[in-house]
C-alpha cells in the first residue's frame, strides 16, 4: 500500500466531507493489518478492540449456531467497515470476521477513534448514517430471509451485483460472483444443493447464462419479476 493513508481515507463513506486535518489525525492512528485467506480477523463475543476499514478481498462476518452451523450475516467488499458498532457500543463482536481472500485492511484503536469522534461533530454524524445504513441492510435481509423464497433472494442478489458492477442492470452485462456457491448459499440462507438447482433453473429458463463463477444477465425484466414474487 504506497498511497498515503489520508489519500485512502478520503474515498470511504464514513470519512466523506472530513476536513484534511480530521483526515490527517485519523490517518496517524491507523494502523496497516493484512489477513492471510481464512484468517479469523475477529471473533464473535471478544471485546472490541477496534474496527477495520476493508482495503482489498472480502470478508464474511458470521454468526455460529451452538449446531456448528454458520450464518452469514454480510459480505464485505473493499472501502467498507467492519466492527464498528461495537466499538460504538463499548462492546463485544456481534460476529466473527474471516478473510474470504488475501485481505489489506486499515485497523482504528477503539480509544483513539472514540477520541477522535468527540472532537469532530462532522465525522459522529458520518457514523451514525453508516449506522443508520447497516440497520438498513440487516432489517432488508432479515425480511428477505423471512418473507422471500430462495429464488427470489438469488435473483435479488445478481441484480445488486450487476449494479455494483456496471452501475446498471442491463441485457449481455456480466460479472464474477465475488464469493464460492457455499458462502453465497449461506449469506442467502439456504444450502449449496439448493442454490446450484435454482442458478441451473434460471439458466434453463434463459435468464442468465453461467460460465465457472462468471455470471451474464440475459432477461432483468424476468429477474426483477421474481424478486417481487412473480412464478415463472
Amino acid at each position: 500500500m504506497t498511497e498515503p493513508k489520508s489519500n485512502i481515507l478520503k474515498k470511504i463513506y464514513l470519512f466523506s466531507g472530513l476536513q484534511d486535518n480530521d483526515l490527517e489525525t485519523l490517518a496517524r492512528i491507523a494502523l496497516r493489518r493484512d489477513f492471510p485467506r481464512e484468517t479469523t480477523i475477529f471473533w464473535e463475543g471478544k471485546e472490541a478492540q477496534g474496527f477495520y476499514i476493508l482495503l482489498s478481498g472480502r470478508v464474511k462476518l458470521v454468526k455460529s449456531s451452538f449446531d456448528g452451523k454458520e450464518y452469514i450475516l454480510r459480505l464485505v467488499a473493499p472501502g467498507e467497515t467492519m466492527g464498528e458498532a461495537a466499538v460504538l457500543a463499548e462492546s463485544t463482536y456481534p460476529v466473527s470476521a474471516v478473510a474470504l481472500e488475501d485481505c489489506q485492511t486499515l485497523f482504528f484503536p477503539k480509544a483513539d477513534f472514540l477520541n477522535l469522534l468527540t472532537a469532530s461533530p462532522r465525522l459522529a454524524r458520518n457514523m451514525l448514517a453508516t449506522m443508520s445504513h447497516l440497520l438498513y441492510h440487516l432489517t432488508r435481509q432479515l425480511e428477505d430471509l423471512s418473507l422471500k423464497e430462495v429464488s427470489a433472494r438469488l435473483a435479488k442478489y445478481l441484480l445488486e451485483r450487476c449494479r455494483e458492477s456496471h452501475g446498471q442492470v442491463a441485457r449481455g452485462l456480466s460479472f464474477d460472483l465475488p464469493v464460492t456457491k457455499t458462502h453465497l448459499a449461506a449469506y442467502l440462507g439456504t444450502i449449496s444443493e439448493t442454490l446450484s438447482r435454482t442458478l441451473a433453473r434460471f439458466k434453463a429458463l434463459g435468464l442468465i447464462q453461467v460460465d465457472k463463477g462468471r455470471i451474464t444477465i440475459q432477461e432483468p425484466e424476468l429477474l426483477e419479476k421474481i424478486v417481487k414474487g412473480t412464478k415463472i
